[in-house]
């Protein structure tokens, strides 16, 4: 994960209460064999202790000299490009990245743990979740900044960050958007996730890129079809992905 820096955020306090509750939603597996790596220009204040699967890198490079999309963008992938070095150390058998405002089913590193010959998996289905709400919205065309999880014998980890460590990284050249299209054009396909693999939250202010899902109406069928996505959130969706309203 990587965290924007305070410099550039609408409200640092706010912004560390939704790091930190991504950072638990991810923490909260049920199968304990993972790592997370998180880096960052200023460490969040945290309200709960993490053991030594949390490891918190600090950035001495400048931040964005403004709020601009593109530079806090460069910035986000500039820090990951640090992480992912630090992760190549550990040997990982999957990474995956986060955004460091969603949330994470509980369940994937077990799923990651017991198929471990996979390429990897893409999230065709999630959660998009308004912050503070208590409503979600289901979602079978899933697509945000947290997912998909990578085998690591299809990476190449990056020994520095100049840009041909970071374009011979597939998941480093390949975003969100692109990975599950890449790999499988270099026949290392991705199988979609058997299960909601993440939340995209939403509406709290600081969100890298601004939520703009294109609505078109046709009609009473279709506006039905959209309410019957809309759910009120459930404990059980609270305790899956550690939302905390």
């Amino acid at each position: 994960m990587a965290i924007k820096s305070k410099a550039i955020s609408t409200n640092w306090e706010r912004v560390s209460r939704i790091f930190e509750n991504s950072l638990r939603s991810a923490y909260n597996q049920i199968d304990p064999d993972f790592r997370i790596v998180v880096v960052c220009h200023e460490t969040p204040k945290l309200q709960h202790s993490y053991d030594e699967r949390v490891e918190i890198i600090n950035v001495d490079f400048p931040p964005p000299t403004q709020v601009n999309t593109n530079l806090t963008m460069q910035d986000k992938w500039r820090k990951l490009a640090v992480g992912m070095i630090r992760v190549g150390e550990l040997c990982p058998d999957f990474v995956m990245i986060m955004d460091a405002d969603d949330l994470v089913n509980r369940r994937l590193a077990h799923h990651a743990n017991t198929n471990l010959e996979a390429n990897g998996w893409i999230f065709k289905q999630g959660y998009l979740y308004k912050y503070g709400s208590q409503w979600i919205y289901w979602d079978n065309n899933f697509n945000c900044g947290t997912n998909a999880i990578v085998n690591s014998k299809l990476i190449k980890f990056p020994k520095n960050i100049d840009n041909r460590s970071i374009d011979e990284c597939v998941i480093l050249r390949n975003g969100h958007t692109i990975i599950e299209e890449k790999l499988e054009a270099l026949e290392t396909p991705l199988m979609p996730l058997p299960f909601p693999g993440a939340i995209y939250v939403y509406g709290h202010g600081d969100n890298d890129s601004a939520y703009n899902k294109t609505r078109r109406w046709h009609g009473f069928r279709y506006f039905m079809g959209q309410l019957r996505r809309i759910r009120p959130l459930s404990h059980q969706i609270q305790k899956e992905f550690s939302v905390i309203i």
